[in-house]
């Protein structure tokens, strides 16, 4: 699973943005990223989370998910479908009784949340960044 994506401001004024896991996870929430990093980006060779789409996830005492996800672009084509990935994916597992997720769009997103080992996954597949 991709580690947490941390950065100081960058010379475009991105940043610092705190995404993905960040080890306080209980053992629910940890198995809830594992499963959203099995989600393919239907776009991309990469994970959901590989391509740091999911920003957060919090599982409340009765068992729902909230997920909290952006998207590279607002006009996403793939946004229903992504959308109902999420919700199928963990409506199945033990513990999960409801899926609720929240479109962000700060921090907006930036290839430059992507970890080194993202990056060299797009090269492998002759996508340049």
């Amino acid at each position: 699973m991709s580690k947490s994506s941390k950065t100081e401001i960058d010379e475009m004024g991105f940043g610092p943005f705190d995404i993905g896991p960040d080890g306080t996870e209980s053992e629910l929430e940890q198995a809830v990223w594992a499963n959203l990093d099995e989600i393919p980006d239907p776009h991309i060779p990469l994970s959901l989370v590989e391509m740091a789409m999911i920003y957060d996830v919090d599982v409340d005492r009765d068992g729902v998910a909230q997920i909290d996800v952006s998207f590279p672009c607002m006009g996403c084509p793939a946004y229903e479908f992504i959308h109902d990935d999420i919700r199928g994916c963990l409506r199945t597992m033990d513990g999960i009784t409801d899926v609720e997720i929240d479109v962000v769009w700060e921090p907006v997103w930036t290839k430059d949340m992507l970890d080194d080992e993202a990056r060299e996954k797009l090269r492998e597949s002759g996508i340049a960044l």
